[in-house]
Parts: C-alpha cells; structure tokens; sequence
C-alpha cells in the first residue's frame, strides 16, 4: 500500500456502536477457516467483544482507506483481578503474571481484510493501537496454526511465554508479551 490509511480510535460506547456494522464482517472475511468452529462463530465473538468493552481503557482503532473499513485493532489493560493469565498451561514464574492494572494491555484483536492483507496494514495497526500505550507491556494469544501471524508477531518484537487456553472450549494459543517500554 502507498498510502497510510485513515484511523478512527474508539471507547468501549463507539466499539459497541459499530460492532455489527464494521467490527462483525471484518471479523467474519478474516476467520473463514474457523467460522465453523463454536467456539469462533460471529455469535461466540461479539459475546467476547462485549465482555472487553466492560473493561476500563477499552480501545478500538479501525484503519480506513476512501472510507471503507479494512482492519481494526483492539483490547484493554488487564485488572489486578485478572483471569488472563488461568488458563496458563506452561509453567511460568509467578513474577510474570502478576497484574496491577496498569502492567499490560492485551491486545484481543488484530485483523485485515483479506483483500488488504500483505500491505503493511497489520503493522501500522498494530503500531497505531500500542505506540501511546502507557502500559508497561502487552500480551496477546495467537493460534499455532496461524504461521503468517506469529512470524509476523516475532519479528515486531514478540516473545513467547508458553501455551494457554483463555476458556475450556477455546483452543490452545501461543501467549506472546511485548515490551512497551523500548518502542
């Protein structure tokens, strides 16, 4: 792509606005080889966005190009309270998943329309979401199967912690941390 596209950055209000108009198709063009699955159906997925959107310091950016939609970011701080890390499978120290509410952001989604992938898009997103992030590092969960993802996560700066499963149908991720605090 030549040119950047437009971004638009959204509370947890303007997510839930535009949850079935941008965030739900873009959802369902880039997960084809899934939808099948329960637990990815658009269904099982707007449940998920809207259990995010409750959490303090939700945010959503959508990149644009003429107006029209073509990938979006999202996620939140995790609370001191955290669930995220319970479905840990490897063994970490304790140290690493101790949260304070304002350690690390989890990055939920990250997703380009596929006529738009391969661009660039997925990075400026990614950089768009997180560069301004106060937090002092970000988590995030990518499926093992999903090899253009994770080597694109490794060479942003992504380092593995382990495997985790984030609800007793979902299936087992690769959990990934950033450090924000060098970007």
């Amino acid at each position: 792509m030549t040119e950047r596209p437009a971004f638009t950055h959204h509370d947890a209000a303007g997510a839930l606005t535009v949850a079935e108009s941008v965030i739900a198709p873009l959802y369902e063009a880039t997960h084809t080889d899934v939808l099948r699955n329960p637990f990815y159906s658009t269904q099982r997925f707007l449940e998920r966005l809207a259990g995010y959107t409750k959490r303090n310091g939700f945010e959503l950016v959508i990149a644009h190009h003429q107006d029209q939609p073509i990938g979006l970011s999202f996620g939140q701080p995790l609370p001191a309270d955290t669930r995220w890390w319970d479905g840990l499978r490897t063994p970490v120290p304790a140290e690493l998943t101790t949260e304070n509410g304002a350690r690390t952001f989890a990055l939920n989604e990250l997703m380009v329309h596929p006529d738009w992938q391969r661009r660039g898009i997925a990075k400026t997103l990614h950089d768009e979401l997180l560069t301004h992030r106060p937090e002092q590092r970000a988590t995030l969960l990518v499926r093992a199967d999903n090899t253009a993802a994770r080597t694109a996560y490794h060479h942003w700066g992504w380092q593995p912690i382990g495997k985790l499963q984030p609800y007793p149908d979902a299936p087992v991720y690769d959990a990934l941390v950033l450090d924000l605090t060098s970007t």
